[in-house]
């Protein structure tokens, strides 16, 4: 199949990495992409997978991976930005959806098939993690919806977790506009003046 025909992102927009000081297994996600530590050890983590996934019945947009973007379904595109991260060492696509695994093998990409009890791209992720016969020692969850993500900014949340042995969860946030501060659709991230965030069981800090 023609990838062309198969069913830059704002450079103005700055980006901080978040990384969290909290001890047992956490998983985070956030609009642009999140980044999750199998366990905090101390040790090097070098093995990196990205999971996308994607979801057919959505509520609020009911086939929105599929649709076309420039001549590309906008999971495609996701997945081709996803796969220029110089820190994944495979990309993978979890989806509870026929039609959505067909357009994405038809395009090169490696699909999981999950339940369709998942109640979010979090518990996707998981499950697709579950089925996979490799381990990692990170896993990305990036949102099918990102179909302009900077392979820049996976590689940051990735390196943030490399680079602090204890920490358990990385993602990546970007600075609200005043207008956008009451849309409930707009993912937020709340943080006091030293860019600290508090979490369920200890601190995340954002710079």
């Amino acid at each position: 199949m023609d990838q062309g025909s198969s069913c830059g992102s704002n450079s103005n927009c700055k980006s901080w990495v978040m990384y969290g000081l909290v001890t047992g297994a956490a998983i985070a996600a956030a609009a642009i992409g999140a980044a999750f530590s199998i366990r905090g050890s101390g040790k090097f983590r070098s093995r990196v997978i990205g999971i996308i996934p994607a979801c057919y019945a959505s509520s609020r947009f009911e086939g929105k991976p599929l649709v076309h973007i420039l001549g590309k379904p906008m999971i495609q595109r996701t997945w081709e930005r996803a796969k220029l991260a110089s820190t994944l060492d495979h990309v993978v696509v979890a989806t509870d959806d026929e039609k959505i695994a067909e357009c994405c093998r038809g395009f090169g990409a490696d699909v999981i098939i999950t339940s369709e009890s998942c109640r979010n791209g979090t518990e996707r992720c998981n499950e697709a993690l579950e089925k996979l016969e490799k381990k990692y020692d990170i896993i990305v969850n990036i949102q099918g919806d990102e179909p302009l993500i900077e392979p820049e900014i996976i590689d940051g949340i990735v390196k943030a977790l490399q680079g602090a042995p204890d920490a358990v969860f990385s993602t990546a946030v970007t600075s609200l506009k005043p207008e956008d501060s009451t849309d409930p659709n707009r993912v937020k991230c709340i943080v006091d003046n030293k860019k600290w965030e508090t979490i369920d069981s200890g601190v995340a800090h954002v710079w």
